[in-house]
């Protein structure tokens, strides 16, 4: 394999350098939609009621045990089964591979002696009032989740601007859309594994831009198996990555003949396996089989009449809790409203990305940039083509707020929302005008669903 570990050095030499108010303007914005994130997640992380975000519970038990007792919690097969019991804890989460726990277990370590909060609230619907106890570490680990939302716009912002040298304007609406998804600072403010999942998603397309632009030399090579290796010790979805950069690696201009290709792809792979199989192999081990889930309720082996009802919802349900936490807001916001409003993005982001690829060369858009937008969709297509499968063959229930299965994505699909939109505006002013509205436009609905959320929640006095 011939070594080419200076397309780094070639990279950085055929990117753009911008001088002075050039480059300090996009990242003064880029620090202001970093404040703002910060905010708008902190906020949302004291409106969420404790141990109410999703399976908040089961990782809180995961963590506990590997903070206070240095092992693995056991697989719980129903939720009424999670329990921390030291040196015997059981999770539904103990599925999942263990790095976000890790890096969360010092952090609860450090903050365990803090006291012991009390949550008191009203059921709205029995009017029936409820008290229970929550550790005082809870609060300071949802913070993690705050610290890796921001890594994650970083990376963004480095892929982007990877992507579409010299835009700017596309660079801040990828990172402002994404920052600004109500369901992307949800998520970043409860304690959840997707949180370091949406990190490695975003750091991988980073590596698979410079890849398809610059090629790949020997130490592009290994950070992208290493990156893999991570994804899988933290999310099982890391797998559709993995599988995407198979592509990237049959087409990145860096090798020179089919066996060159097929060694660095080999390359890639073996540090991927190297550094997540082991996680599969426990399972297999512990569990008898790699892929174990704790619930089985198939969407096919419901009756046919529910079957299809489900079938028909899930659509709609799939697309607004992609944006929106919808079963936290929906109490209290008007979500025909929010409903229509992410549609019409959706639609039209299509109708630009479309007009991207299919008149690439009218639009100015280089080959390695619109390659780029493939592999994003095609990430996308893979993540969400594993949500359906689980919901056809294993669990129809995630289906019901599944979309935020697909928040690791979300960065990806903003770059390809911003450079849509852009062409469809015509890359001149008006883009600039245009995301900006789109962007003010999803910061409203930002902090209405927190609105919504504290309402529904009775946090924050509102």
């Amino acid at each position: 394999m011939e070594d080419r570990s200076s397309g780094d050095e070639k990279g950085k030499d055929m990117e753009p350098q911008p001088q002075g108010r050039a480059t300090l303007a996009p990242r003064v914005g880029l620090a202001a939609i970093l404040i703002v994130y910060g905010a708008l997640a902190s906020v949302q992380s004291f409106a969420t009621r404790l141990q109410w975000g999703p399976d908040e519970p089961a990782h809180i038990i995961y963590i506990q045990s590997l903070a206070l007792d240095g092992r693995f919690p056991e697989l719980a097969y129903s939720v009424q089964d999670n329990v921390y019991v030291p040196g015997a804890s059981r999770s539904h989460q103990a599925q999942h591979p263990p790095l976000y726990y890790m890096l969360a277990a010092p952090v609860w370590h450090a903050f365990s002696a803090r006291p012991v909060q009390t949550v008191s609230y009203v059921d709205k619907r029995s009017a029936e009032s409820h008290r229970f106890s929550v550790p005082g570490a809870v609060r300071p680990v949802r913070l993690v989740s705050v610290v890796l939302g921001a890594v994650t716009l970083l990376f963004a912002w480095w892929t982007a601007r990877t992507v579409f040298p010299g835009r700017p304007v596309v660079w801040l609406g990828s990172a402002a859309l994404t920052a600004f998804t109500p369901m992307f600072t949800y998520m970043s403010g409860v304690i959840n594994n997707d949180a370091l999942l949406g990190v490695v998603f975003a750091a991988t397309a980073w590596r698979w831009a410079r890849a398809v632009r610059f090629g790949a030399g020997v130490r592009d090579l290994a950070i992208l198996g290493v990156l893999l290796g991570i994804g899988l010790n933290v999310k099982e979805t890391a797998l559709g990555l993995a599988a995407v950069s198979v592509v990237v690696l049959a087409i990145e201009p860096g090798a020179r003949s089919l066996g060159q290709r097929v060694a660095r792809t080999a390359l890639v792979l073996g540090l991927t396996a190297g550094l997540g199989g082991w996680w599969f192999v426990r399972k297999w081990l512990v569990y008898g089989s790699p892929f174990v889930y704790p619930f089985h309720y198939p969407l096919l082996g419901l009756p046919e009449p529910e079957r299809f009802a489900l079938m028909c919802a899930m659509p709609a349900r799939i697309l607004m809790s992609t944006f929106v936490p919808i079963d936290v807001v929906m109490g209290y916001a008007n979500m025909h409203l929010v409903y229509g409003f992410f549609a019409g993005l959706v639609v039209l982001s299509a109708v630009g990305l479309g007009a991207v690829l299919v008149r690439r060369e009218r639009h100015g858009v280089a080959r390695c940039e619109a390659q780029s937008l493939v592999l994003w969709l095609l990430a996308g297509a893979v993540v969400l083509g594993g949500l359906v499968r689980n919901l056809l063959l294993v669990d129809w229930r995630m289906g019901t707020s599944g979309g935020r299965l697909l928040v690791c994505v979300l960065p990806l699909a903003a770059m390809a929302s911003a450079r849509g939109i852009g062409v469809l505006l015509g890359d001149g002013k008006w883009t600039s005008v245009g995301l900006a509205a789109i962007c003010v436009l999803m910061l409203g609905v930002n902090v209405y669903a927190i609105w919504a959320t504290a309402a529904q929640y009775g946090t924050l006095g509102w």
